[in-house]
Parts: C-alpha cells; structure tokens; sequence
C-alpha cells in the first residue's frame, strides 16, 4: 500500500500561485525527510505555473504525481494538465461533465468517451 498525500489549493484563493509554491516547499522537505524505501503518492490540484511540481514528479520517494481537476471545467483542467509533463490526471468531476440522466445509452456512451480521450489525451505529456 502507497499512502496517497491529498493537498487542494482552492482554485478561487486569491493568490493561489503564492499558496501552491509554499505547498511544494513544504511537500519536498517532508519528501526529503522520508526513510529509505518509503514512497508516496501526490494528488495535487492542477497548480497556476506550468511543470511547478516537476521536483515531486522526479522525486525517488513519490510514486506519481496525479491531478484533481479541482472544480475547472473538463476543457480548462486537459488545458492545464498538458502543461505539467509527468503528472496524470484524476479527474472525478471533469469526467462526469456532461453526464446527465436523461441522456440515451448511445448519447451517455459518446459523451463519456470523449471525456475518457479528452482526459487521457491530456494525461500523456
């Protein structure tokens, strides 16, 4: 079992760049206070400054980086996610947008899909 670490920085913070660099200041040192062998998993929000977790995603104790869409449209969090190379996404609510329950089977399946490649897509940077 990997321990999944879940910090969110609110997408409307006012300074939400200020917040997301102090977040991996203190992410790395913890990191770098890891035993031996001990590794983790990150699930952070998608962060204002393209690749700014890219020392977690190189880290020997992180498992992988993975995304939460964090209440940005499907189309804002793939645009976001591109941008940081090495993190894949972990989108609960970007992939049900669209989703609706009066939708026929063929209308539910479609939309699904295309949010599965839309994410995946996004993902493969």
């Amino acid at each position: 079992m990997i321990p999944i670490v879940e910090p969110e920085v609110d997408i409307h913070c006012p300074d939400k760049s200020t917040a997301e660099t102090l977040l991996k200041a203190a992410i790395l040192e913890k990191l770098n206070v890891l035993e031996t062998g001990q590794q983790v998993m990150l699930k952070l929000t998608l962060p204002e400054q393209a690749d700014l977790y890219g020392e977690c995603v190189r880290h020997p104790r992180v498992v992988r980086v993975v995304a939460l869409s964090g209440g940005y449209t499907r189309e804002e969090a793939d645009d976001r996610l591109r941008k940081n190379h090495g993190v894949v996404a972990s989108f609960s609510r970007a992939l049900l947008e669209g989703l609706l329950d009066n939708q026929t089977d063929a209308e539910f399946d479609t939309t699904l899909d295309a949010s599965i490649r839309s994410i995946y897509g996004a993902s493969i940077t």
